[in-house]
């Protein structure tokens, strides 16, 4: 009788290993995923906000703390270390599934150094760009923030941009 429950107990332990150890490489594989949702849910609440309210956001992302951080703009444009306390709404990190690699607007500025900063206002966008960013395996996507339709997607990959035309470009 005792070792049938030994027995008992045993499949029941090795089973709910297998589980356990099922769920966590499911968490594992979503961790990209969810900041990747996570980050574009950002990006939609300061374009959606700032539409509806008339206020302006901030959306900065810091690739050498791999975070970001979303403000309310309410003392003007200042440098990241002069933000006061209450104009912020929501920071976040980011872990090892999820790197951020860089960031290209749609003037041509490239930047993956220091911080890159989209701002949202009641008309849209301030600049529109992508953001470059990477799973643990070295997979790169891109989050496109596009200022004239407001679409924010991800997409697999490195994508190429829509740019609008500077004047010198215009051909007539």
């Amino acid at each position: 009788m005792l070792s049938e429950v030994i027995v008992v107990i045993s499949i029941i332990a090795m089973f709910t290993m297998l589980a356990m150890f099922n769920l966590s490489g499911l968490l594992y594989n979503s961790g990209f995923k969810n900041q990747s949702h996570e980050l574009i849910k950002v990006f939609r609440m300061a374009a959606a906000t700032a539409a509806e309210s008339g206020r302006r956001y901030e959306i900065i992302l810091d690739f050498a703390e791999q975070s970001y951080m979303l403000r309310e703009i309410t003392t003007g444009l200042v440098a990241v270390e002069d933000i006061l306390e209450e104009e912020v709404i929501l920071t976040g990190e980011f872990n090892d599934d999820f790197q951020l690699i860089y960031v290209m607007f749609d003037d041509g500025e490239i930047t993956n150094e220091s911080t890159a900063l989209f701002r949202a206002g009641r008309v849209g966008w301030q600049y529109g760009g992508k953001v470059v960013i990477s799973d643990d395996e070295g997979n790169e996507y891109s989050i496109v923030i596009n200022r004239l339709s407001r679409m924010i997607r991800l997409e697999y990959g490195d994508v190429e941009i829509l740019r609008p035309k500077i004047p010198d470009e215009i051909a007539f």
